[in-house]
């Protein structure tokens, strides 16, 4: 009567069990990323529809001024950051002193940045310059200027050409706008969707674009 698996019988069944294990690490990688991407579509859409919301109700002017790089770090005694400035419109408790409003920070920066201190993390870069009657201006408006350079009404950014109509992008070092800030140490190293990144436009929407 046989008896047990022969030695080939054994690594056989050990290498099919590894390719399903391959097989399903894989499918719980893609799985995750495809809801970290559906995450940071939603968290950034409601970011910019917060942003036109404000504009709706201050006579077609954009928040500002603003810093170029967003924490979400709620403090109501700071200015230029945007989870203040839009933050009537946001889903969050609006606290009296200073908190990070962890609700606001999409899932893959939680990832990207773990370990590292998410009140300092930059997750939203802003467009900070866009060419207007051949000068160059900030849609947001400039705070470190005396005095401070009020922001633009959106009715003027929303008919840019194409490639200036984006509002403000996951931010990485490797955006041109962020590789050279004093802040970009507080950004992921690169895009946190692997090549792609989100950006949200003027008009609300959310695109992904190709990472250069």
């Amino acid at each position: 009567m046989r008896r047990g698996f022969t030695l080939i019988e054994l690594l056989v069944t050990i290498s099919i069990i590894a390719v399903l294990a391959v097989l399903g690490l894989s499918a719980l990688f893609r799985s995750q990323r495809s809801a970290e991407q559906a995450d940071s579509t939603a968290q950034l859409r409601m970011m910019a529809q917060a942003v036109l919301t404000y504009a709706g109700e201050h006579d077609n002017s954009l928040p500002g001024p603003l810093w170029p790089g967003q924490v979400m770090l709620y403090d109501p005694a700071r200015e230029g950051r945007l989870v203040r400035e839009v933050g009537e419109y946001l889903s969050f408790e609006k606290r009296p002193e200073a908190y990070l409003v962890e609700s606001l920070i999409p899932k893959a920066y939680r990832r990207a940045m773990k370990g590292a201190n998410l009140a300092d993390v930059r997750i939203y870069v802003m467009n900070t310059a866009v060419e207007l009657n051949g000068a160059t201006a900030n849609p947001f408006g400039n705070l470190p200027t005396d005095p401070a350079q009020p922001s633009l009404k959106l009715v003027t950014v929303a008919a840019l050409p194409e490639e200036e109509r984006w509002m403000m992008k996951e931010a990485d070092r490797q955006v041109p706008e962020v590789a050279g800030a004093s802040w970009r140490a507080n950004t992921p190293a690169g895009p946190v969707h692997g090549t792609m990144r989100a950006a949200a436009r003027f008009d609300g929407s959310v695109n992904w674009e190709k990472a250069q």
